[in-house]
């Protein structure tokens, strides 16, 4: 979609109803343009798991084992008293 659009005199752009309530990267490029890419947000706390491919390719393939049924059933933690020794520091 290509549309002539006038910033108002707050500096705000209007893009329409389907943007609404929409999360948005704006980045402006060298040559003067700037793009708006839709993005999501997660939680401070989370942002490792996406910066790790290790653990972020292990969590992926765990969900895909859960979605397929592989799935191993164990003991509650709680019922094993030495579980915490098998932990590395």
């Amino acid at each position: 979609m290509t549309a002539a659009k006038k910033i108002d005199s707050k500096g705000r752009l209007l893009l329409g109803e389907e943007l609404a309530g929409v999360t948005v990267l704006i980045e402006k490029r060298a040559s003067g343009e700037y793009v708006i890419k839709p993005a999501v947000t997660i939680p401070a706390n989370e942002k490792w798991l996406f910066e790790n491919k290790e653990a972020l390719s292990l969590v992926t393939l765990g969900l895909k084992q859960a979605r397929e049924g592989k799935t191993v059933k164990v003991s509650a933690f709680s019922k094993k008293k030495s579980w915490k020794s098998e932990l590395a520091d």
